[in-house]
């Protein structure tokens, strides 16, 4: 509970505070932080604060001068983004790309356990004790904070920081000693990679500052290589993998030409490259020669047909005739035999011989003309016929190449099925050729994907312990402990310490503060004999603060006589306050006071005020309740000292709460009220009995007494709570046995922290 909540906290035990004190005294608002009672709260427990500031900084000095200097290195790779081509040759393995995941994944390569063993083999860090604990010796101080040094087996065991010892080979042992040492160099290293960058961190943290910077270089070395590896791994593994695949393209391929050539020879499918099968080529051809023939006959029928309805004059004029060169040379004999028998004919008369010669010549010619023109007609017919027969003989022959080509075309659907099979191997097979050869090539042409950048230089001064770092940290952290220990405190105190502390919680008039008498002070004198003999000191003065608050509690109401004095406990200066108050008051000699002692168990006042010179002719007081004496003015015994009346009580008596109850006690009470100043009435505490609400009917006021700084805060409010439900006048509370020098070092800056700054101004 912090002190801001302490204050607020008004928890009202029983009834709530009378109307006056509620009415001058309205309350705190619970929901304000109370900033002065917050620094007050820090400068009360300021030894605490710096005393624990102080420790854990003296111990994280020690611990600082203790941790062995550690030194950094750091080596800066990047990573190849853009690729570089010397021939136009796909890789087996490509390079990266620049996003987070595969620079998160090159990080967490360069931290993985296979590059570290890497390492430890290579620099033999088993050999190294910084790494190997089985090789190192402790000698610090930090060594006997670790509860391994000076345990036994048997408490390790059982705590878990120690496991059985089971029983392993050499290789076993060797094999868990080394991977100890990976981890130990795993955690001295650090991959990062800083924002918006490309850029590959490796730090190693080492006690020799050339080892971090070996370290580091060496671990970005291995990180190289191991990429190239990776590459010359995949390509070899890709090389065997497409020769493998290739040996069975081989194989696939010439399967499968072999088949395509069975088929062919099995259906008799020959191709000329280029021109498709014979039997396409022969019905191309034979169709050729079909519409050729055709034609030929249909020209021939023509000719023929016109010679037929023409006659021989049609005949003459065919173009077999007119091209005939025998007949051509006939016509030129006739054209020049009927010139020459026009001639003779026109010389010599019609009738002339010579003219009857030509004639006659000239018949023969005509009778060879028409000779060769018959034989030229008989041609024509023979050749519709022949070109007839011919129409028909290819015919015939067209669709027998019709019916064999079908048959052929129907062997060709399974024959490209083959072939389109032989082909695709075929093509794979060219594509895989090129591959290996490219894959072949690729063995000469890898590269890493990273570059050194920059190496690690040796360090020259050590990265651990930041010395000013961290004893700042611990100062920082030191005081907040010291802070929380404060308030920790703070919450524990379950006391009161203020008057304002109990107006505040217990809603009850504070009346002031009864300082504590050192045993220096009293030199064996009891606090009631060191007022009288120093009524001007500071416990003289704060007993009289305490009687004027209490004498003016009310505005405008009379003084109260009776006062009833009680406590929640025994033992909180109850009985001490009511003998010192008493005589003070009755030796300033205006007072005529009258102190009852109404603890009839466990009585003190009289050995505390007579001592061993208690006068013996006086009555007890419990004679007095029990009614053996009618006056109880025949109790009273007279200090010698201050002039103060005093009833005291002598010995145990039997049912005391039933005496306090009877009319003699009321009349005692009211009696004493004018016979007398003031009447203070000593009861019991509250919580031990309850006599004190007896009592409380009888009086005016009641004065609470509580113990400074020890009685608890749950004692006090449910003697409080007692006194409200009684309906008790309350006159006010008082803090007793109080440390004035620590009540000043708390610095509540009220009247009691200035008694011992302004002693002098007081009686010594």
């Amino acid at each position: 509970m912090t002190p801001a909540r302490r204050q607020t906290d008004t928890t009202q035990p029983g009834p709530s505070a009378p109307a006056p004190y509620a009415a001058a005294h309205p309350g705190n608002d619970a929901d304000l932080i109370d900033i002065r009672e917050l620094f007050s709260v820090l400068w009360r427990r300021r030894a605490v604060i710096l005393g624990t500031a102080a420790f854990l900084c003296l111990l994280a000095l020690m611990v600082l001068l203790q941790l062995t200097p550690r030194y950094t290195a750091a080596t800066l790779l990047t990573l190849q983004t853009r690729s570089e081509a010397v021939v136009d040759i796909q890789a087996v393995m490509s390079g990266l790309s620049a996003d987070a995941s595969v620079i998160q994944t090159e990080l967490d390569i360069i931290a993985s356990r296979n590059l570290i063993g890497q390492l430890v083999d290579r620099l033999k860090l088993i050999e190294d004790p910084e790494f190997n604990p089985a090789l190192r010796s402790e000698s610090s101080v930090l060594q006997f904070l670790d509860p391994r040094t000076y345990l036994s087996e048997d408490w390790l065991m059982a705590l878990g920081l120690k496991r059985s010892a089971e029983p392993m080979s050499e290789e076993e042992r060797q094999a868990r000693e080394k991977a100890n040492v990976v981890d130990n160099v795993k955690s001295a290293l650090s991959a990062s990679n800083p924002k918006l960058s490309y850029t590959i961190k490796i730090a190693f943290e080492s006690e020799s500052p050339k080892k971090a910077a070996l370290l580091a270089n060496t671990l970005a070395e291995i990180y190289l290589n191991d990429q190239l590896e990776a590459k010359f791994e995949a390509t070899e593994r890709a090389t065997d993998w497409l020769s493998n695949r290739i040996t069975d393209l081989r194989q696939r391929v010439l399967i499968a030409e072999r088949a395509v050539q069975a088929y062919r020879e099995e259906h008799f499918i020959i191709e000329s490259i280029g021109e498709g099968t014979i039997s396409e080529q022969q019905l191309a051809e034979l169709n050729m020669d079909l519409v050729n023939a055709r034609t030929q006959l249909a020209e021939a029928e023509a000719r023929y047909r016109q010679v037929r309805a023409r006659g021989e004059a049609s005949a003459a004029a065919l173009g077999e005739v007119l091209q005939s060169p025998l007949i051509q040379r006939l016509g030129e004999q006739e054209a020049e035999v009927r010139r020459k028998a026009a001639e003779i004919s026109e010389r010599y008369g019609p009738r002339h011989p010579e003219v009857i010669n030509v004639r006659s010549e000239l018949r023969d010619i005509r009778s060879k003309l028409d000779e060769e023109i018959g034989k030229i007609t008989q041609n024509v017919e023979n050749e519709v016929l022949i070109a007839r027969a011919r129409v028909e003989a290819l015919s015939n022959n067209l669709d027998q190449l019709k019916t064999e080509s079908t048959e052929l075309q129907q062997s060709r659907i399974e024959l490209r099925e083959l072939e389109r099979e032989a082909q695709s191997s075929r093509v794979l097979l060219e594509t895989f050729l090129s591959r290996f050869k490219e894959t072949s090539n690729q063995e000469d042409l890898q590269k890493a994907d990273a570059r050194v950048i920059s190496e690690a230089e040796v360090p020259t001064n050590p990265s651990f312990p930041n010395k000013r770092l961290m004893l700042a940290v611990a100062l920082v952290l030191s005081m907040m402990v010291g802070l929380g220990l404060a308030f920790l405190l703070e919450a524990l105190d379950n006391g009161y310490r203020t008057p304002e502390q109990l107006e505040n919680m217990l809603q009850i008039k504070g009346l002031g503060m009864i300082p504590k008498l050192s045993a220096i002070k009293l030199k064996g004198q009891t606090p009631s004999q060191y007022v009288l003999k120093k009524p001007t000191s500071a416990y003289g003065e704060a007993l009289r603060s305490v009687y004027t608050a209490l004498a003016f509690t009310r505005a405008g109401a009379p003084k109260p006589k009776r006062l009833l004095i009680t406590s929640s406990l025994p033992g909180e200066g109850k009985t001490t306050f009511c003998v010192s108050l008493s005589r003070l008051l009755a030796r300033a000699g205006n007072t005529r006071v009258l102190l009852i002692e109404a603890d009839l168990r466990r009585g003190k006042i009289s050995s505390t005020v007579f001592g061993n010179t208690a006068a013996s002719d006086t009555a007890a007081f419990a004679d007095y309740l029990t009614g053996e004496v009618s006056d109880w003015r025949q109790c009273i015994q007279t200090d010698p000292d201050s002039g103060l009346a005093v009833i005291p009580t002598s010995g145990k008596i039997e049912h005391p709460q039933t005496l306090l109850q009877s009319d003699a006690m009321q009349r005692l009470l009211s009696e004493a009220a004018v016979a007398y100043d003031v009447v203070i009435v000593d009861s019991p505490p509250l919580l031990a009995v309850s006599d004190a609400l007896v009592l409380s009917h009888y009086v005016d006021s009641t004065l609470f007494v509580v113990k400074w700084e020890s009685t608890a805060r749950e004692a006090v409010k449910n003697a409080l709570s007692m006194l409200r439900k009684a309906h008790a006048p309350e006159g006010g509370a008082v803090l007793t046995q109080v440390n004035l020098k620590k009540h000043a070092y708390y610095g509540y800056g009220d009247y009691a922290s200035y008694y011992g700054r302004y002693g002098n101004y007081y009686a010594s």
